[in-house]
């Protein structure tokens, strides 16, 4: 009999809820009975618009915007794409960003970051100073996706206004985990699976201020914007899983992971003195963490816990499944020996305290069986925490 998967990957990816998975076989059904391109004008067709339309104005009454901010598109990589590949002028984004930010131009200048990678809005505001005058924008992300350090983005928000620059902001894991005033930013993107929506969906919140200009044309779809027929069960999954992941955190769901997180962190590092908590010294999302178990490079401890029923990752999960040295961790002079041991666990409100424990549990195990002579495992020593 398999061993039951213990999903610690929450960063990655969220599983469906079944409020989502109900939202979305209610569409299913309904599109299955009166299948029509919203784009038509029968009947057939305006049913379609008007689920898609509900669900625009579901998602904008969460971020307290009006409907016409909202733009979809087929998730952040692509929107982040369209924000930066598609601006005529100066950007700056910080050395921290996520590779769909940093790969998308090559004439952008990078913010440094501090040791807990926190971006210096002394070196922002210098920028924006030497840039007056001049079309510019800066992208800083709201937390990262591989240490959970959460940037001063009011902060850098105001410069930008102060400056007359655009300001916008890769709020991918902040979304639904912390508070983000949405009205502060020029433009945001959000990922649906990172939510709990199905995968394909994200969208742009955008002012209409914003320079946006339109990458994928040939249909007036999404305010010309983003041409090509809605993926209308992605919409609702998005809706729903953006609304329940809001009540979550108006009901303060997340100090629960709060609490399992400073247990995680004291736990492992009172075991051993020389595990490290990255970003510990920076305001952090309460649900992710990325710690070193010293001597053992991350992708053997990922395939580690992997055979042990228990799903982590090594920095971010975007890059076909490959483990490549952090852009992140660099970026934050960690030097490499320590940042090739550095493991993300990321949590959601439906982990439990025994998951987290049973987590510790395996940690303590296969750091206990490190051929330190090798820095490989003894596989023999290493028993189930379950």
């Amino acid at each position: 009999m398999s061993r039951p998967l213990l999903y610690l990957d929450y960063n990655a990816m969220a599983p469906l809820t079944a409020q989502v998975r109900g939202q979305i076989m209610n569409a299913v059904g309904l599109l299955g009975d009166q299948a029509g391109n919203p784009s038509s004008t029968h009947s057939f067709g305006r049913n379609a618009r008007r689920m898609i339309e509900s669900a625009r104005s579901e998602i904008a009454d969460v971020f307290g915007v009006e409907s016409k901010s909202i733009i979809f598109t087929s998730g952040a990589t692509e929107a982040n794409a369209m924000v930066l590949a598609g601006f005529d002028g100066e950007i700056l984004a910080s050395s921290v960003e996520h590779s769909s930010i940093l790969d998308a131009r090559l004439d952008m200048t990078l913010a440094s970051v501090d040791a807990n990678g926190v971006v210096s809005l002394d070196f922002i505001e210098q920028w924006l100073l030497t840039a007056r005058g001049s079309k510019a924008l800066v992208s800083i992300m709201a937390a990262n996706n591989e240490t959970g350090v959460i940037q001063p983005i009011q902060e850098i928000a105001a410069l930008c206004q102060q400056n007359g620059a655009y300001f916008h902001s890769d709020v991918v894991q902040a979304a639904g985990r912390m508070p983000v005033d949405f009205k502060a930013l020029d433009c945001a993107t959000i990922s649906g699976h990172k939510l709990g929506a199905l995968p394909g969906i994200g969208c742009l919140v955008m002012k209409e201020t914003f320079p946006l200009r339109a990458m994928i044309r040939g249909g007036g779809q999404e305010r010309s914007f983003r041409a090509g027929t809605e993926n209308i069960i992605g919409i609702i999954s998005l809706a729903a899983a953006l609304t329940e992941a809001m009540s979550a955190l108006r009901q303060n769901d997340w100090c629960r992971v709060r609490a399992h997180q400073h247990w995680m962190e004291n736990e492992i590092t009172t075991f051993c003195k020389d595990a490290l908590i990255i970003g510990v010294d920076a305001s952090r999302l309460v649900n992710t963490t990325c710690i070193t178990m010293p001597g053992l490079k991350a992708e053997t401890q990922v395939m580690r816990f992997d055979l042990e029923g228990i799903a982590v990752s090594a920095g971010s999960a975007c890059s076909s499944g490959k483990i490549k040295k952090s852009r992140v961790l660099s970026a934050m002079r960690i030097p490499d020996s320590v940042a090739e041991t550095a493991l993300r666990v990321s949590l959601s409100p439906h982990t439990t305290r025994k998951e987290v424990e049973s987590f510790v549990s395996m940690w303590k195990l296969i750091y206990e069986s490190i051929d330190r002579r090798n820095n490989t495992i003894r596989t023999t020593n290493v028993i189930s925490a379950a």
